[in-house]
C-alpha cells in the first residue's frame, strides 16, 4: 500500500456509479487521481448517497492490479473482498464500493452474468484514456480536502471555546 499526500495529487476525473449490487442506480461518487511525485494513478470514493460508511483514502492502481494478479487462484474470477487489505480503514463497504468504481471505469469487468464476481478489464485502455488528462495537468476541485479543512476549522474553534470555558471556570469558581 502506498501512502500519498493530497498536495501531490491532481484529481483527473470525478464520476458516479452504482454499487455492485445495484449498478444502474448511481449513488457512489469517486475520483480518479494522479500522484505527480509517484507518477501513478489512484482511485478513491468520496460520497455515498444511500448510506453505508466507507473510507475516502486513495488506493493506487498499481496496488489494485498487483492484488488481482497475486490472488490465491490466478486466472479465476474474484469478488470485491480481494481489495479489503488495500484499505487502512476497516469499513466493510470499502472493497465493494471500490469494485463498483473500478467496474464503472472498465478496470474490472463482470464475470459471465454475475454482479459480484469480476475479472480484470483492460488496464491499458484505462491508463491510455487518463494520459491526455495528465498531460493537460487537469486538477479538479477536491471536495474531500475542502470538507477536511472545514472539520479542522470547527475542531479548532471548539478547542478554543473549551479552553476559554476552562479558564473562565478556574478564575470564577462556583
Amino acid at each position: 500500500m502506498t501512502n500519498t499526500t493530497t498536495a501531490n495529487i491532481n484529481i483527473l476525473k470525478i464520476s458516479t456509479c452504482g454499487k455492485v449490487s445495484a449498478p444502474a442506480e448511481h449513488t457512489l461518487t469517486y475520483n480518479i487521481g494522479y500522484d505527480t511525485r509517484q507518477k501513478t494513478l489512484l482511485v478513491r470514493l468520496t460520497d455515498n448517497d444511500t448510506g453505508g460508511l466507507f473510507s475516502n483514502e486513495w488506493i493506487t492502481l498499481d496496488d489494485i492490479v498487483t492484488t488481482i494478479e497475486k490472488r490465491p487462484t490466478p486466472d479465476t474470477s474474484f469478488n470485491a473482498r480481494i481489495f479489503t487489505p488495500l484499505f487502512t480503514s476497516a469499513s466493510a463497504n470499502n472493497a465493494g464500493f471500490l469494485a463498483a468504481a473500478l467496474k464503472a471505469e472498465n478496470i474490472l469487468v463482470p464475470f459471465k452474468d454475475s454482479k459480484r464476481l469480476h475479472d480484470l478489464g483492460d488496464i491499458k485502455a484505462f491508463t491510455d484514456n487518463m494520459q491526455h488528462l495528465i498531460k493537460d495537468k487537469v486538477s479538479l476541485h477536491d471536495v474531500v480536502a475542502e470538507r477536511d479543512a472545514i472539520k479542522a476549522k470547527v475542531r479548532a474553534e471548539n478547542e478554543r471555546k473549551l479552553k476559554a470555558n476552562r479558564a473562565n471556570s478556574v478564575s470564577n469558581p462556583p
